[in-house]
């Protein structure tokens, strides 16, 4: 009967358990499914109720039948268990546990709500720093961030959004297939390479922006390209080549239908070229040199071409005594004794006129690229990224390869290093390209031709071949570049003018302005500061440079800058340079450099500076001349500038400009252009330097090369300066025996020039 009843009493202690047990799952349940409680929960609940089930058994068990110790000084292992499972213990145990979970899961979830705030902020936060950086073109940042960011997303609109801001669909495949398919980000040299996977291959999100990508294939030499996106992204499959199908010391370039995208250039018919080969680098020194050991200035066989200098033409035996080295030996003008200076045989070649540079291209069995075949090769849409990593140090040239700027095939040093002739005439001269060490960076972009005779240090070359010849003879014929014959022109009449001088007007509404930055920089002070721009709701971002307080005393002149067009293609204000104005500050005056529409922060789908037919360059023009104008409407209100005393100095794309700035601003006081000229292209003639120059009459100084091919003498400078309405006396044309480059050839010269002008005009600096 006992027995019987110790039964009973189990079973219902048991059941009663159970019951409490289940309401409390389904109220957790519950409360689950409508705020958000994790799985652990419940599972932790149902844990700690299954653990308690055999002690809640036990007690009812003991509590029915107690017992008794067996003996005085001890007692049965039953017996002390019993004296525990109690039911006043167990209850306060059971509720105990109950409790410190209970706070457990109270702070889980006051700490998850916290962190889910946090989360949702930094979301916020990221995706509107994503869309500031793609914006400022700053795709390795932005795919940085958005690679973080992607596991907190759970909106895949939004997670779809973000990627297409700063990535695309790319599809690699190369001939052979099988190829592991490396990446990294352009600028990042030093940067472990990411694999990607073999092709065929599809990438879903592939970084915009410049990138590098190597192809790797056992038993072919690796290729390295590097393009934006979109051209991976329309690229044909990747040819890659084994040792015994391509030339030692060359890489292939993919043809394609190509389009000389340079100033004066880009209105000639494009091409359909095929792939060929290049030299990866530079010609060196030593590869000249046997060349000269060789002979080859003794042996006329590849002397291929008249030697025509002015007209006349000499023989052989006459161009050969021009073609010496410094003590009068046959060679490059810089070698010595017929060989070139120790230790510089990996050093590019330089110092080599056109004719020697054909001639070698003949004793090594290749030839001199054309300007199609170049530029297709350059890729000048990416100097933004390729120039900051290539040789424009001024100080001299580098061993090839040194510098880590590449080109879209993975050519090396075709900025900068040494100029590179190609085989395209132009009259006496032929072209010669990239830039050299002592250019302005922007000398990648511009096609320029020296005389044939030239043998400036910078001169030297790079050769192809030819192994599909399609359109290789049309690509080296002689380029017609666009023409305009200003002499036959006329310039609008003063009451057209009148109507396009109320175009370029604007409200004066106030500036705004912000001091940004200031900073102590080479010895002088940069300020950086915003304001409203004339036009939107755009800001306009002015950098004031301030010279030494030791210099000269306030008020100061300023001279308000315009630069070359290379700043169209930069994107961040850290590549900003005013390395060819410096001398303007240690002459005592201030800098003025307004951050212009469509370049550094501010850059717009405008990807060039030659004139054309557009709403939007004309739009562009006039944003330009706004721009200037609320710079000077900002330095009317600071009492450290002599707002009486500015001055405007421009060099080529800002000489160009300089018609139509000081023609509309007469605050001004005096100009200086710097190989500025009119360009061969048609433009809408409100946005027409032409019809600018007539109504110019603030006193002008010009700056220019004899041989520039971007603004030739007779049909674009001397026109420019025919045309200007200053008085004669108070105009100057200086023409050096330089091309587009005046800068690195005339530097003195033109810093000569420039302050005297100046002081003639703005005064002496006090």
């Amino acid at each position: 009967m006992s027995e019987s009843r110790n039964k009973h009493s189990l079973w219902r202690v048991v059941s009663l358990y159970a019951a409490i047990s289940w309401v409390c799952l389904q109220v957790i349940d519950v409360v689950t499914q409508n705020i958000g409680l994790p799985k652990w929960v419940f599972m932790g609940t149902l844990g700690l109720l299954l653990a308690g089930l055999p002690v809640a058994a036990a007690t009812a068990y003991f509590q029915a039948n107690p017992r008794r110790p067996v003996s005085e000084t001890g007692s049965a292992p039953g017996y002390r268990l019993g004296r525990f499972l109690q039911w006043r213990h167990v209850w306060k145990a059971g509720i105990g546990v109950l409790a410190a979970w209970g706070v457990a899961v109270t702070g889980w979830m006051l700490l998850s709500s916290q962190e889910n705030l946090d989360t949702e902020w930094d979301l916020v936060t990221g995706l509107d720093e994503i869309r500031r950086l793609a914006g400022e073109f700053k795709y390795p940042e932005a795919n940085k961030l958005a690679k973080e960011l992607d596991g907190l997303i759970e909106n895949d609109a939004i997670r779809d959004s973000m990627w297409a801001q700063v990535s695309q669909k790319v599809v690699f495949e190369t001939r052979p297939p099988g190829a592991r398919v490396l990446r990294r980000d352009y600028e990042s040299t030093a940067e472990q390479w990411e694999e990607l996977g073999t092709t065929p291959l599809d990438v879903e999100h592939f970084p915009k922006g410049l990138s590098r990508v190597r192809f790797e294939l056992q038993g072919y030499l690796p290729r390295e390209t590097a393009r934006y996106s979109s051209g991976f992204a329309r690229a044909a499959p990747f040819v890659l080549d084994t040792p015994e199908s391509i030339p030692e010391g060359m890489i292939r370039v993919s043809g394609e239908t190509a389009s000389i995208m340079a100033p004066g250039l880009e209105q000639l018919k494009a091409l359909a070229l095929g792939d060929f080969f290049m030299d990866k680098h530079e010609l060196t020194n030593r590869q000249y040199k046997e060349f000269v050991d060789a002979g080859g200035y003794a042996d006329p066989a590849c002397w291929r071409h008249l030697f025509v200098r002015e007209g006349q033409t000499l023989s052989f035996e006459q161009a050969m005594s021009e073609f010496v080295d410094k003590t009068g030996r046959p060679g490059p003008s810089g070698w010595e004794v017929g060989a070139y200076p120790e230790g510089q045989e990996d050093f590019p070649v330089g110092g080599v006129s056109w004719y020697e540079a054909d001639a070698y291209a003949c004793f090594a069995g290749k030839a001199l690229p054309s300007v199609y075949h170049w530029y297709m090769a350059a890729d000048p849409f990416s100097s933004n990224h390729v120039v900051p990593l290539s040789n424009f140090d001024r100080k001299g040239p580098a061993p090839v390869g040194q510098y880590k700027g590449i080109t879209r095939d993975g050519v090396y040093d075709m900025a900068g290093n040494v100029r590179e002739w190609t085989g395209n005439p132009d009259g006496e001269a032929h072209y010669i390209l990239g830039g050299g060490w002592s250019d302005p960076a922007y000398a990648f972009n511009d096609p320029v031709s020296s005389p044939n005779f030239d043998r400036s240090p910078e001169n030297g070359l790079r050769l192809v071949t030819y192994p599909d010849a399609t359109n290789v003879a049309e690509a080296n014929r002689e380029l017609e570049k666009a023409f305009r014959d200003y002499y036959t022109e006329t310039p609008v009449s003063d009451e057209v003018f009148e109507v396009y001088r109320q175009v370029y007007a604007y409200d004066h509404k106030p500036l705004n302005a912000v001091v940004l930055s200031t900073e102590e920089t080479g010895g002088y002070t940069r300020q950086r500061i915003e304001m409203d721009a004339a036009y939107g709701d755009e800001r306009l971002t002015v950098f004031v440079f301030l010279p030494a307080s030791t210099q000269a005393s306030a008020p100061l002149q300023a001279v308000t800058y315009f630069p070359g067009s290379g700043d169209l293609y930069k994107r961040s204000l850290d590549e900003l340079d005013v390395g060819r104005i410096e001398f303007i500050l240690r002459s005592g005056r201030a800098v003025v450099y307004p951050i212009y529409k469509g370049t550094f922060n501010r850059g717009s789908e405008l990807t060039s500076d030659v004139q054309d037919a557009s709403n939007l360059y004309r739009d562009h023009v006039i944003a330009w001349s706004r721009d200037l104008g609320r710079t000077i409407d900002y330095l009317e209100t600071r009492p450290d500038i002599d707002a009486e005393r500015l001055a405007y100095y421009g060099i080529s794309w800002g000489g160009v400009m300089g018609a139509i700035m000081t023609a509309v601003e007469p605050r001004l006081k005096a100009s200086v252009l710097i190989v500025g000229g009119l360009e061969m292209q048609d433009v809408q003639p409100v946005a027409d330097p032409f019809n600018f120059l007539p109504r110019v009459v603030l006193p002008t100084l010009m700056i220019n090369g004899r041989y520039d091919s971007f603004f030739p003498l007779e049909a674009s400078i001397k026109p420019f300066f025919k045309y200007l309405g200053t008085p004669e006396a108070d105009k100057k044309l200086i023409v050096t025996d330089s091309n587009h480059f005046v800068l690195a050839y005339s530097a003195n010269l033109a810093i000569r020039e420039s302050l005297d002008w100046m002081d003639r005009y703005l005064g002496p600096v006090k």
